[in-house]
């Protein structure tokens, strides 16, 4: 009886690492598809922070590129730690942004460039969620769940993903709409 309690227990800390990686990988992707598919809205970000615009240029390209990385090595037990750290990587960069934003109107845009938000607390917060999803994926012990499971478990995790995504993003606009139109 003990034996089985603890084989249940070691699945759900497996499920909860393919779950955490599956939703770090499916955000990389989005951010990464967002930003590769309005490359000017990025770039305008780049260059409100004051980068040269021959940097702008390259890291508005590396950035997705690096992102898109970030979304195919999370999938892979041999890579995960790869793209653990490369996330990690990316994600000191939007420190190092935010740093440079600080005390200035810089707009993040994100999506695309669908939706806009100031640099703020809850926009740190996010990504230093992120962050701390990041280091339990660097730290986690491997996981080969996602071998055994089926495309459905799969298919759900990932749209499960997705649809936190777009519940927040839509969370965020209806709260900017508010509060542009507030009677």
């Amino acid at each position: 009886m003990h034996g089985l309690i603890r084989k249940q227990e070691m699945r759900l800390k497996m499920e909860s690492i393919s779950l955490v990686q599956v939703f770090v990988s499916v955000l990389f992707g989005v951010s990464s598809a967002s930003k590769l598919s309005k490359l000017s809205s990025f770039r305008d970000t780049l260059r409100q922070l004051r980068i040269f615009p021959l940097w702008a240029k390259r890291a508005g390209a590396a950035i997705p590129l690096a992102e898109l990385a970030v979304c195919v090595l999370l999938w892979f037990p041999m890579t995960l730690r790869f793209g653990a750290a490369l996330a990690l990587l990316l994600l000191c960069s939007f420190a190092w942004g935010a740093w440079r934003a600080k005390g200035r109107m810089v707009i993040y845009q994100w999506f695309g460039g669908l939706i806009s938000e100031k640099f703020s607390m809850a926009l740190y917060t996010r990504h230093f969620v992120l962050f701390l999803l990041s280091v339990y994926l660097l730290v986690a012990p491997l996981s080969s769940a996602w071998a055994s499971a089926s495309f459905g478990e799969i298919a759900l995790a990932v749209l499960s993903s997705v649809g936190i995504l777009v519940i927040y993003a839509l969370g965020l606009t209806l709260r900017q709409y508010h509060q542009l139109y507030q009677e």
